[in-house]
């Protein structure tokens, strides 16, 4: 008996993805369309959302960020032309380096290959600029009469909430000690093996992250303390949001 032929699955994010990155593709003012996100790494599951970046003319009429629903599944792209998204990548902000450096090309007409190794460059060549440290050094300044409370309250719960609170502000705090640009939020951690950590901060990044209330609150504590001296001086009169 001959085996009956092998049908592969059809992933219907892929499918999905494809169809309207080919729909953008055949507008005259779109000269490239990526596949970023979760769906671009291949790390996504049924509630993921579909990230597109797409690159236009500088004179485009296609809108910044629609959404929509296909089959059920939520389609979003960025659209903007290939200066733009560049200036995007070495700023005092989150950088959207990241976001192309994890993309696949779906179509290209040369601006898409051209900013990955932008990408590529910023990333290599990265320092971070004294806005965002003094930024950063004044948000864990007015964060740290936050910390000195909780302690003096001493209760499991406030000591972990606090620990918790301040994981993000932590984080961005080693990726500018060490010249690394700010990924999104949720692909901190996912980035964090490109921060050269030193192996007492990488045992402290793991009790904040993993000990007892008591132990991820005196490990953030410790963070605090060093990103304050390494970030230098505060801005007291910026207004922290």
């Amino acid at each position: 008996m001959l085996n009956a032929p092998r049908i592969e699955a059809v992933d219907p994010h892929r499918e999905i993805a494809e169809r309207v990155g080919s729909a953008l593709a055949e507008r005259d003012d779109v000269l490239s369309v990526l596949l970023s996100g979760s769906v671009g790494r291949g790390e996504h599951v049924a509630t993921s959302d579909i990230d597109l970046l797409v690159v236009t003319t500088q004179d485009s009429s296609l809108e910044l960020g629609p959404r929509q629903l296909v089959n059920g599944l939520l389609v979003e792209w960025i659209a903007r032309p290939e200066a733009q998204w560049r200036a995007r990548f070495d700023r005092p902000k989150t950088s959207w380096l990241y976001s192309f450096l994890e993309a696949e090309v779906l179509m290209d007409s040369g601006p898409a290959g051209r900013l990955v190794e932008a990408a590529r460059s910023v990333l290599m060549t990265y320092r971070t600029s004294a806005e965002l440290r003094e930024l950063l050094a004044t948000n864990l300044w007015h964060g740290q009469a936050k910390l000195d409370r909780a302690q003096a309250a001493g209760t499991p719960w406030e000591l972990g909430f606090w620990a918790a609170l301040f994981v993000e502000s932590v984080l961005d705090g080693l990726y500018a000690v060490h010249d690394v640009p700010l990924p999104a939020g949720a692909r901190r951690l996912p980035y964090l093996h490109l921060v050269p950590l030193a192996e007492d901060e990488t045992a402290l990044i793991d009790a904040m992250l993993t000990g007892t209330s008591t132990e991820r609150f005196e490990a953030t504590r410790d963070l605090v303390a060093r990103l304050r001296r390494d970030l230098g001086p505060p801005d007291h009169e910026r207004t922290v949001n």
